[in-house]
Order: structure tokens, then sequence, then C-alpha cells
């Protein structure tokens, strides 16, 4: 169904025109901003905030704008019928309730997008970013969202139309290795800051992810916790990556081969390494979870170069 409304909006688009419409075409300002108490000037979301009331796409509450409210499905129904309003010229049929009869603020949104043949889940519940994505996506036409980076691959999703979104420069993940954390929830300051970059290309975000090998190589998540004192994967693993990336080089300008049990200051590289990153994180092996009891560092390097090759 998804496939049947993109095909709808993109010939709505060609209709009487044949140059595409461009995000500042699409969402030109219609709003004088007011300002909101609970939104600080020069805060990462201010300007966000005010692109998105002064296109449209997203108002205020009923104590401010809200930025920490997260944000439910109905919400995110809104965004996305008001864009697909402004980018297809489509008006939204605003629903009139019947005597006695009391509608939901977002019945008319919903109802939009569904007539376009556009899924929507329960919009009372909190809104996920996979369905944030999902609903967006099938609004924006492809046009929209000229690439600027050019990411193949994320730790925690193969969905194309979340691939489009980081390769416009719309998405940047949770965390520098570009997790999309689809089950996650959104808070309104978040979902502005995705919404003013759809409409304003110069907020785009140029992105590369770091580098997640050492993650898939170890079978660890970043967020994993390895010691009981809250280190993580996503600082443990990098710092050990560091330590071999020495040992590797330093073998390498002495022109010989690298092995685990080659010594430095008498002890192996193994116990090294070992040794050196407990003392960097300031713990001990007895402090260690079961994921860091599991966790070999002869086999997770030995992956490693496997998948780097």
């Amino acid at each position: 169904m998804k496939k049947l409304a993109a095909l709808v909006l993109s010939a709505a688009l060609l209709v009487g025109s044949a140059a595409a419409i461009t995000p500042q075409e699409a969402f030109p300002k219609v709003n004088d901003y007011p300002g909101y108490a609970d939104v600080q000037a020069g805060s990462w979301y201010a300007a966000p905030v005010q692109v998105c009331y002064e296109v449209g796409l997203m108002t205020g509450t009923n104590t401010g704008f809200a930025p920490n409210q997260v944000l439910t499905v109905g919400e995110v129904a809104a965004i996305a019928a008001r864009m697909n309003e402004a980018i297809t010229g489509e008006p939204i049929p605003m629903a009139t309730s019947k005597p006695g009869e009391t509608l939901p603020w977002y019945f008319s949104y919903v109802e939009y997008l569904e007539s376009l043949g556009i899924d929507v889940p329960d919009p009372t519940k909190q809104a996920t970013r996979q369905e944030f994505v999902t609903l967006l996506s099938a609004v924006v036409p492809e046009d929209m969202l000229s690439p600027i980076n050019t990411i193949t691959a994320l730790p925690d999703s193969t969905d194309p139309d979340v691939l489009r979104f980081y390769n416009a420069g719309i998405l940047t993940g949770v965390d520098s290795w570009g997790t999309f954390a689809a089950d996650k929830s959104l808070t309104r300051m978040e979902t502005a800051a995705m919404v003013a970059r759809v409409a304003r290309t110069e907020l785009r975000q140029s992105f590369t992810p770091a580098d997640y090998t050492p993650f898939a190589a170890a079978g660890l998540k970043p967020s994993d916790v390895l010691f009981t004192g809250g280190t993580t994967a996503g600082a443990y693993l990098p710092y050990v990556q560091e330590l071999i990336d020495g040992l590797e080089a330093d073998c390498a300008a002495q022109d010989m081969e690298f092995n685990w049990f080659n010594t430095v200051d008498g002890v192996s590289f193994l116990d090294y390494v070992k040794n050196t990153a407990l003392t960097h994180f300031g713990v001990t092996a007895k402090e260690g979870t079961d994921l860091y009891k599991n966790f070999d560092v002869q086999v997770y390097y030995s992956r490693y170069l496997d998948l780097k090759a």
C-alpha cells in the first residue's frame, strides 16, 4: 500500500509542473514564531522548533512547546498529513462530529493518511522512531531527500527508508556509530529537529558513522555493560583496539610479526592488553559481567581482521 501511495504522490507532483518542488517551496513561512518559555534561546533545538512553527508543521501544547514530552503516533500522523498537504496541495478534510459525538483531535489526520493507503498504528500510543520514519517516508518524495551522506549500513537497521533519511541528513542516530534504535520513543524536541531538516535543507547533517567493526567482531552492542561499575562495550572495545593497533605498529616498525606471546616490558601482548585496559577504566576482572568474562581478546581480534579483510 505504501508503494501505491508513493506513486500517487509522485504523480501529483508532476501534474502541471515540469520541475520538482523543493522543500523551501513546499514549506514556506506561514506563521510568525511567538517564542516559547520552555524553549531556551540558543539551545540545540531552538532553531528547529522555530522552523517547524513557522512552516506550520508543529505547534505548541497547552503548556508551551513541551520539548521533553514524548510524541504520540497521532502527533506524527498530524505532521505527516500536513507535509503531504503542503507537498501535493491536496487539502486535509477536517471531519465534523455528529451531535453528541466527540472525535479525537487526530481523527482527520489519520483518516487523510489512510485514504492515501498509508497504515497508521494506534494514534494514542507513544510513537517509535521506526513509525516516525515510516509515516514521513510515505509522504516525502525521493527528490526532496537528495543524499549528502554515503551510508550503506547501520548497526541495527537495513530498512531502505531509514537509510534514505540518514543519507539525506535527516537522521544521525542515537550514538556515534549511527545506531537507529527503531523501538525508541521520540521527544518533541528530537522530532522538531528532524522535521525541520526535511523542510530546510541547510539544517541537514553531514554524518559519517564511527567504525562498528569492533562490535561486530565481538558480538556486542555499544550499550552492553561489561563491568558492574557501568563501563560499556562502547568505551571498552575501541580502547582495546587502540592498544592492539599500537602493538601492531610497534611490530611493523621492528619488522617482526605480531604474536600474542610477544612481550612488552616483560609482559605478553595478551596480558598487556587485558591489564592496561583494566587499569585505564579503573576496574578489575572480578568486576566484569558475564559479557566481559565471555569476551576472548584473541578470538575477537581474529574476527576483527576477517571483517576488515
